[in-house]
């Protein structure tokens, strides 16, 4: 089985991407660095910043560039960033460019935006204005348009914003702020919440005086100011991804870069084990310690138990213990959904659309009216791994990949998602990790849970029903349950020994 048919390459790129691009966002400072008054500097045009050049670092190896530029916009402003980033992963040089474009109000509040992502040779583009009190999208994806409204409760500011609001609202101790912006990422609407604690002792690099632990997204990332609010460092995923301030020659220099340094999979976010598992496929149970990161990244349902053996402490890791019970076979349910999770799992997303015609459609050619939830589950999750190519390729929604007939596991996992939601079947998405027996390591992956008699783990990629024991799933914080933001806080963490498997 070759690897490149379970690892979760799109996902791993799109959080390191994700999460440069909501903390890169700073200016240039100027020759003077006046101190940020006490209440902060308020509106844009007082900043005493108003361009910046980054460099973006991932263990070491320089991997992208960040230009960003304010300008005024009669009484508001336009705020422009152009992004790239260019990273291994399988011996594969996967390239990212973003080009955003912000209107907004002295204050950052958003007006309008305008965003580009360039994904090696896929182009994905949206549009969207606040009107009234909702903020409206345009998406083009699979040569479709669509339009998405998202209902507001206050202020909304775009995802630029994250790195000026400290600047703009105040830099003093104990100063906690809370404010709602777009992702581009999702898409959805946000929470941010940041808090500020001054440096311990000298200054550090580029004069950071100020340190702002910012919540995004479900990941937490560290950035540092100068005593104008200038934002001069970040760091992210433990400090395996760092940003800094650089002059525009040496974050130019990165556009001669044509090859990668280190592996994302094989260098930095594969799991070695030290035996190889013989037959996983055929896995029905297995106990695992894992070390390295928290018990709560890890999920605990029907199939996948925690425990934390007498005499071992917390630091020295907790197994954990995947059983698979076949639950295709009718008998009375062993869970029950409340109507508000049923409305969740069978609803359309941005990225899942359940009720296109052309998903509805295929569906029901793969499946009959007459077959009972087991027998759809099976068949769609057959089809599904039959005839789409496992490829390196991302593509955004399970229309794109219906339409394309290719892509990595999160691409089989969405359509799949999308097929059985149209046939009334509860079904999500989950992320985790899975082994691969060519590298004798675990890699993410995702795949699929429908809700038959319980909740069910298929694998789309695999062609399995039920998935094997090898499945270890991820506690998901994400609300639609087509995240993993918990990834954030795992990879190039864990450490993983196999126990007992039959």
């Amino acid at each position: 089985m070759n690897t490149y048919r379970l690892v979760h390459i799109a996902l791993i790129l799109t959080l390191l991407f994700g999460h440069t691009s909501c903390m890169l966002q700073a200016f240039t400072q100027g020759r003077s660095a006046p101190d940020t008054p006490a209440a902060g500097w308020g509106t844009l045009d007082k900043l005493p910043f108003k361009e910046a050049w980054y460099g973006t670092y991932f263990v070491d190896d320089k991997i992208g560039y960040s230009h960003f530029k304010v300008e005024p916009s009669g009484k508001n402003f336009t705020i422009t960033r152009d992004s790239l980033l260019r990273l291994k992963a399988m011996k594969r040089t996967n390239t990212v460019a973003v080009e955003e474009r912000a209107e907004v109000r002295p204050d950052l509040t958003l007006i309008s935006l305008k965003h580009s992502l360039i994904d090696n040779d896929q182009r994905r583009e949206m549009s969207g204005k606040v009107v009234n009190k909702r903020f409206v999208l345009d998406l083009g994806t699979s040569g479709e348009k669509k339009q998405v409204e998202f209902p507001l409760d206050g202020e909304l500011y775009h995802h630029l914003a994250i790195t000026l609001m400290p600047a703009l609202r105040g830099l003093h101790a104990g100063a906690r702020y809370s404010f709602h912006v777009f992702n581009p990422e999702t898409p959805a609407v946000d929470k941010v919440t940041q808090e500020i604690s001054p440096v311990e002792g000298e200054p550090g690099p580029n004069g950071a005086l100020w340190l702002v632990k910012t919540h995004y997204g479900g990941a937490v990332g560290d950035f540092w100011t100068n005593k104008s609010g200038l934002s001069v460092l970040e760091k992210g995923m433990e400090g395996s991804l760092i940003t800094m301030l650089e002059d525009e020659a040496a974050a130019k220099k990165f556009q001669e870069k044509k090859a990668s340094g280190k592996d994302l999979i094989l260098d930095v976010s594969l799991i070695r084990v030290a035996k190889p598992i013989p037959g996983p496929e055929h896995l029905r149970f297995l106990r695992a310690k894992i070390q390295g990161i928290e018990p709560d990244l890890i999920a605990e349902d029907n199939r996948q138990k925690i425990s934390l053996p007498d005499g071992r402490s917390p630091q020295d890791g907790f197994d954990v213990t995947v059983s698979i019970q076949d639950q295709r076979q009718p008998k009375s349910p062993t869970e029950s959904l409340s109507p508000a999770q049923s409305k969740e799992y069978l609803s359309p997303t941005f990225r899942i659309e359940a009720d296109h015609p052309e998903i509805v459609a295929q569906a029901r050619r793969v499946v009959s009216p007459d077959d009972p939830p087991p027998a759809k589950v099976m068949k769609l999750t057959r089809w599904t791994a039959k005839n789409i190519q496992s490829t390196l390729k991302d593509l955004p929604t399970a229309l794109d990949v219906l339409h394309g007939k290719e892509g990595e596991c999160q691409a089989h996992s969405k359509l799949y998602t999308a097929l059985a939601r149209s046939q009334g079947i509860p079904t999500r998405v989950v992320n985790g990790l899975v082994y691969a027996g060519d590298l004798t390591a675990f890699v993410y992956h995702a795949w699929a849970e429908s809700f038959v008699n319980g909740w069910l783990a298929v694998d789309p990629t695999l062609d399995q029903v039920p998935a094997d024991a090898t499945h270890i799933k991820i506690a998901s914080e994400d609300r639609s349950s087509e995240g993993a933001n918990p990834l954030h806080r795992m990879i190039g963490k864990v450490k993983l020994e196999v126990l007992e498997h039959r």
